[in-house]
């Protein structure tokens, strides 16, 4: 005959297990929360590969930079010339993709066929070559030598020019050697030493950087519309896409879901990076606690993150610090949140650091359409 404390015990039993069934099948994200999209004007590119030559005075250019993806069959090329009196940044891209999000964050921008001869692997004494023309068909041909080895010597935050906030952050870099130069046109600059950091006749590096993957964060001025197919009931492992009217597609999924808190990842498949976002449904609508960005699949100390103090939610301001891998502090700052008449959402966001950076910002806005 059973035991009296195993009778009792049996119908315990079967409401626990209803009740563990009846968590795992109910909403856990209320329906009437709108879509949890990421930060109003937060544009986040990942390059395996970046190459830069500070350029001289013969040349109405201050700064040539190539990015290099060359992660799929085809790769894929962005090379920016900075014009010196302006400031103003030049595009020359070799796909469609890239032609349009350089539009997207307002700089010109020209799609022309581009070959790039170089090495396997970055290495001391290691070539590169480009060559394309302009959109007027004026010939550039860029001759970069690496003049040190790789090494997280070279990591870190390089400053940026330009009004709005760009953080560009390096895991692995080496400087440039004897012999980089830029050709336009007729006209040749050819690096100088970079005398700082020179230490004749043992290490004589020139003006110019070659850099392994590379992190760029940047908050555009801009206004994006979003639409999308959330489900109404939004459980572990869902599934749906989220459309920009700008033209970009997320595959999102929702990896983690509780009462207080969600972790939505949304896959960049043409860049091959992905944003979690880290935030708990309320009431008022989404608290969002931290995004990390990086490319598909990352571990995480080869991420960048954004840290609400408190937790952003909209009709509030938050304090944010960006750092990069687990530990490595790139910015602060603060964003406020407002929601207008419309229902659409705007963050301004403003930098307290780098010492650079101070005082730069941006508005973006967000809006939603069924």
């Amino acid at each position: 005959m059973p035991s009296l404390r195993l009778i009792f015990a049996l119908p315990c039993m079967a409401i626990a297990a209803a009740l563990s069934l009846a968590a795992q099948t109910a909403p856990v994200v209320p329906p009437t929360v709108p879509p949890l999209l990421p930060p109003a004007g937060l544009y986040y590119r990942y390059w395996p590969l970046q190459v830069v030559q500070f350029v001289g005075a013969e040349l109405p250019y201050s700064m040539i930079v190539l990015d290099v993806d060359d992660r799929a069959k085809e790769p894929a090329y962005d090379v920016t010339l900075t014009e010196r009196a302006s400031g103003r940044r030049i595009h020359y891209v070799n796909t469609p993709a890239l032609l349009a999000e350089a539009k997207r964050k307002g700089d010109d921008a020209f799609a022309v066929p581009m070959q790039l001869d170089h090495p396997d692997a970055p290495a001391k004494g290691a070539q590169y070559l480009l060559r394309f023309n302009t959109e007027k068909g004026v010939p550039v041909q860029w001759q970069f030598v690496q003049g040190t080895d790789m090494s997280e010597q070279g990591k870190g935050l390089t400053p940026f020019e330009g009004p709005t906030p760009v953080l560009l952050y390096r895991e692995q870099g080496a400087l440039a050697g004897e012999g980089t130069a830029l050709r336009v046109g007729g006209i040749t600059s050819t690096a100088d030493v970079w005398k700082e950091y020179a230490q004749p006749p043992y290490f004589v590096p020139y003006h110019g950087a070659v850099s392994q993957d590379v992190h760029i964060l940047s908050l555009a001025p801009v206004s994006n519309t979003w639409t999308d197919d959330q489900p109404a009931v939004m459980a572990d492992g869902a599934d749906w896409k989220l459309n920009s009217a700008a033209g970009t597609t997320y595959s999102a999924h929702l990896d983690h879901a509780s009462a207080s808190s969600t972790v939505l990842t949304l896959s960049d498949a043409a860049k091959a990076t992905a944003i979690t976002i880290e935030a708990a449904a309320t009431p008022q609508g989404w608290a969002t606690d931290r995004v990390r960005l990086g490319p598909i699949h990352a571990r995480p100390e080869h991420t960048v993150s954004i840290q609400f103090t408190p937790a952003l939610t909209s009709g509030s301001e938050a304090h944010f610090d960006i750092t990069a891998g687990r530990k490595g502090k790139l910015a602060s700052g603060f964003v406020q949140a407002r929601v207008g008449p419309t229902g659409a959402t705007t963050e301004t966001w403003t930098l307290d650091s780098p010492d650079w950076a101070r005082g730069k910002t941006a508005a973006a806005t967000n809006s939603t359409q069924p």
